[in-house]
């Protein structure tokens, strides 16, 4: 290779392993818990072959192996590409970042830790929990990548373990999650000798990606299909398509494995298997081998982080922004004496009751009150409750409940004490007294409806103020309701009494 392909070829690894630093710093610091992070995710079934797939991309055995379900807890595998440079005494190395700065150079070492963390959490009675672990492995023989090894999905627990009895239902809800995130790339692993319409992997990743724009396919244990058939339709995508593809493996097989078979060795063989292949031979580059997939996942991986980064700079600048508000809210550090502290209070109470009268005089405070477009609030809303009141008698006339011979009778009840030819001064107020007592449930009710508007007010604004002393709100609460409901009482006795003064002005 020419040194400036050379010199290229070493910009883009640089350039990417920065990108996903990035992405990983973010995890360390938490900002997984809030925003959604570019991943990878692989999702299979038990037995599928994801366990021989990861170590072939990564280069070297150090996943725990067994009967049932082996990963207990997901494991997020981030690798760093060490370049050749580095020098022949470099070693390829694990690190556990949750458990300190430890080298694991003997990765049989690493695989009975992650036994040990799965243990620690999940228990050793075949456990399975949502906590992932986290490792770091550095080697020249490693892509930079980041992925996530999710539980296989599994339909029977096993006898005499801790597996929950649906553990179809737990795994499966594992994996989806994961898979249901959009920015997370789903990595489907299914074998070979399954009939690729029935592959929980690949139905999960079409209901959670329909149009496949985030799902790769990788077909495992091609070497075991029957003789005579072959998985060409399948890798070109012609029987389910995807539009990052497919690509074909062979891993190591049990009895590799039990025979001490390297994964160097391993990869050479799966290399010659396709290379001499009649079917696979003749296939597009990019279809099969490990080579091919680490290749497809590091620049899709690479692609995803670069678009969704701005993105997700703008969600960070957003919860910052957030959080800031919140912090402005809280205030000034609390004071320590007690003047200090009365001042404090006495500024809270000052800035409640200003709140409180601003709310009904309609001046609008975006930091205290939240307000739905289009909805009226406050006084507004109190005056809107006066003007409806007494509608129902403003919109008829006040004698149409009653007929001519009620109007006739109160005449001649009260002819005896009228001037000749003028209808008495009693008959009116025979007539008008039944139409007074009824003006005083409404006004009552009004009275009532304004008591509850203004304690949901003053709710809300006690709930803001004070939410750095949670334990005096209560204490708050009941002043201020005290102090209304006293205020809705004396509005109640002037009701009665301006009822009362008006009939016996009448009189």
């Amino acid at each position: 290779m020419s040194q400036p392909a050379e010199e290229g070829k070493t910009l883009l690894y640089d350039n990417m392993r920065k990108l996903i630093s990035i992405i990983d710093e973010l995890k360390d610091v938490g900002v997984q818990q809030y925003i959604q992070l570019p991943r990878i995710a692989v999702v299979g079934t038990q037995s599928a072959g994801k366990s021989s797939l990861l170590e072939a991309i990564v280069g070297v055995d150090f996943l725990p192996r067994g009967e049932g379900v082996v990963t207990r807890r997901p494991l997020e595998l981030r690798l760093v590409h060490v370049s050749p440079t580095a020098g022949e005494d470099f070693k390829p190395y694990a690190e556990f970042p949750k458990e300190g700065k430890t080298k694991y150079y003997d990765f049989d070492k690493a695989r009975e830790k992650i036994i040990q963390l799965t243990d620690q959490i999940a228990g050793k009675n075949k456990g399975i929990v949502d906590d992932p672990i986290t490792m770091t492995v550095y080697s020249t023989s490693c892509p930079d990548l980041t992925l996530i090894d999710l539980p296989g999905i599994t339909r029977i627990a096993l006898a005499n373990s801790d597996q929950v009895k649906d553990i179809e239902k737990v795994t499966k809800d594992m994996c989806r999650r994961y898979a249901r995130d959009s920015r997370t790339i789903i990595l489907a692993v299914m074998p070979a000798n399954q009939d690729m319409a029935t592959s929980d992997s690949l139905k999960m990743a079409q209901e959670e990606d329909p149009e496949g724009i985030r799902t790769i396919g990788v077909v495992t244990k091609i070497d075991i299909m029957d003789k005579g058939t072959n998985a060409r339709r399948m890798l070109l995508g012609q029987d389910i398509p995807l539009k990052l593809g497919f690509v074909g493996v062979k891993g190591r097989s049990q009895l590799d494995i039990n025979n001490n078979m390297k994964v160097a060795e391993a990869l050479k063989i799966e290399k010659d298997f396709f290379v001499t292949h009649p079917v696979y031979s003749t296939l597009p580059p990019g279809h099969v081998g490990t080579e091919a997939l680490t290749q497809k996942l590091t620049k899709v991986l690479f692609g995803h982080i670069r678009n969704t980064l701005p993105e997700i700079a703008k969600e960070i600048q957003n919860k910052i922004r957030e959080c800031e508000e919140r912090q402005k809210d809280l205030g000034d550090p609390l004071p320590s004496n007690t003047k200090e502290k009365m001042q404090l209070l006495w500024n809270m109470i000052t800035d409640f009751t200003e709140n409180f009268k601003n709310n009904i005089r309609g001046k609008y405070d975006p930091k205290r009150n939240a307000r739905v477009a289009g909805e009226i609030s406050g006084g507004a809303k109190i005056k809107l409750m006066f003007q409806e009141l007494y509608s129902d008698f403003l919109d008829r006339r006040p004698t149409q409940h009653m007929s001519d011979e009620q109007i006739n009778k109160a005449i001649v009840l009260h002819q005896g004490d009228s001037i000749p030819g003028f209808p008495s001064v009693d008959s009116f107020l025979y007539l008008i007294t039944p139409l007074l007592k009824q003006m005083r449930d409404p006004a009552l009710e009004l009275l009532n409806n304004v008591h509850l508007y203004l304690e949901s007010i003053a709710q809300q604004l006690i709930e803001k103020i004070f939410a750095r002393f949670p334990t005096i709100i209560d204490e708050i609460t009941e002043i201020v309701n005290r102090a209304l409901l006293e205020e809705k009482e004396i509005a109640k006795d002037l009701v009665e009494n301006v009822i009362e003064s008006e009939r016996t002005y009448l009189h």
